[in-house]
C-alpha cells in the first residue's frame, strides 16, 4: 500500500528547487538522489493533481505538493543475529542501545554487517523512506559511537520523528572524556562544519561549512601521574552534523579520547574506545504525545577508562 505524504510551502522556503524542498521536509535521513528518483518517476503531485517529474521545478507560498511513496522494494539485506538492546519500545518507534564499532547504515566500500543486517533480523516491520538500504533508520550514529538511536517501525512514523528532528524538537544529550581542559568549563562551540577538501572521510572547520553548534559543560577533570589532562563533558548538540562532536573538540585542540579520526593520540587509548556515548533522548511521541526519555548508564569502557586515566 503506497504512502502519502502532503506538504506545505512555507514563506521561507518559497523559491527552492521542488527537490531540495521535498528533501527539507521530509528530513536529512533521505537523500535528495533518492528524492529526485521519486519525482521522475511520477510520484509528486501539485495542489490540482498535475504530476511534477522535474526537480528543478520552483516552489511558491501558499502552495501544496502531495508525495506518493513507492511500494517497498524487496530489502536486498541478509538479517544477522545481532545484540541490540531495546530501551524502550511503543506502537511507532523504539529506541535501542547502538553498540561502538557497528555502522548504522552501510556506506560505499563498507561490507562489514551494521545495525541494519541487526534490525532486520530483530524486527520485521521497519520503516521504508530513509531509502532501500536504510530501513527504520530517522537518524544515525557514527560507527565508533555508542549509545540511544530511534527507529521507525513504519513510514508514518518515520515522516513524523524525521519532522521533530528537523524542529530540533528532540533532546540528545552525550557523555564524552576528551584530552586537555577545554577553555572554559561551560560554553557553547559556534563553528561551521564542512567536509574536509583532501581527506574525504574526515569533516573540518571552515568558513564554507553549515553552522553548527555545541553546547558543553565540564563534570570532572583528571591531571594524570604523567601530566596528561582529561575532561569528563556532557554535551547537547543544538544542530546534528557528521562528527560534529569530535570536530569541535579537536578544533578545541580536546579531541575525543580514542579517537582515531581525529588525534594523533587516538591510538593510544585504543583499547577504550572512542569515549563518545549518546545517553540521553528526551521529545514527545507525536502521536500520542506521551513525554518519552531513555537514558544508558556508562558501560563498562567508560567506567574503566575513568579508574585508569590517573595512571596514565
Amino acid at each position: 500500500m503506497n504512502l502519502e505524504l502532503k506538504a506545505d510551502v512555507s514563506e521561507e522556503l518559497s523559491g527552492n528547487r521542488l527537490d531540495r524542498f521535498l528533501k527539507y521536509s521530509l528530513g536529512d535521513e533521505i537523500s535528495r538522489a533518492t528524492i529526485q528518483k521519486w519525482i521522475e518517476s511520477g510520484y509528486v503531485r501539485d495542489q490540482d493533481g498535475k504530476i511534477l517529474d522535474k526537480s528543478s521545478w520552483k516552489v511558491k507560498t501558499g502552495e501544496q505538493y502531495l508525495l506518493t511513496i513507492p511500494p517497498k522494494p524487496p530489502l536486498n539485506l541478509e538479517p544477522i543475529p545481532m545484540e541490540l538492546p531495546v530501551i524502550l519500545e511503543r506502537e511507532n518507534f523504539l529506541i535501542i542501545h547502538k553498540p561502538s564499532g557497528i555502522a548504522s547504515h552501510s556506506g560505499p566500500g563498507d561490507r562489514s554487517p551494521s545495525l541494519v543486517n541487526g534490525l532486520l533480523y530483530h524486527f520485521k516491520e521497519l520503516s521504508n523512506i530513509g531509502g532501500e538500504a536504510r530501513p527504520g533508520i530517522v537518524h544515525r550514529l557514527d560507527k565508533p559511537t555508542e549509545g540511544l538511536i530511534l527507529i521507525a517501525k513504519n513510514d508514518r512514523a518515520h515522516g513524523k520523528l524525521s519532522e521533530l528532528f528537523r524542529k530540533r524538537e528532540i533532546e540528545k544529550k552525550y557523555y564524552a572524556w576528551v584530552q586537555g581542559h577545554p577553555p572554559e568549563e561551560s560554553g557553547t562551540i559556534d563553528l561551521p562544519i564542512a567536509r574536509h577538501p583532501v581527506e574525504r572521510l574526515k569533516m573540518t572547520v571552515s568558513p564554507k561549512g553549515r553552522r553548527s553548534i555545541t553546547h558543553y559543560k565540564v563534570l570532572k577533570y583528571i591531571n594524570s601521574r604523567s601530566g596528561r589532562k582529561f575532561s569528563f563533558v556532557e554535551v547537547g548538540l543544538e544542530t546534528g552534523r557528521t562528527h560534529q562532536i569530535r570536530v569541535h573538540f579537536q578544533n578545541q585542540r580536546c579531541p575525543v579520547v580514542g579517537d582515531l579520526l581525529y588525534s594523533r593520540a587516538g591510538s593510544q587509548f585504543e583499547s577504550y574506545g572512542l569515549q563518545l556515548l549518546s545517553y540521553f533522548l528526551k521529545f514527545k511521541d507525536p502521536f500520542t504525545n506521551e513525554k518519552i526519555e531513555a537514558v544508558l548508564p556508562l558501560s563498562e569502557r567508560f567506567l574503566r577508562f575513568e579508574k585508569n586515566a590517573p595512571l596514565l
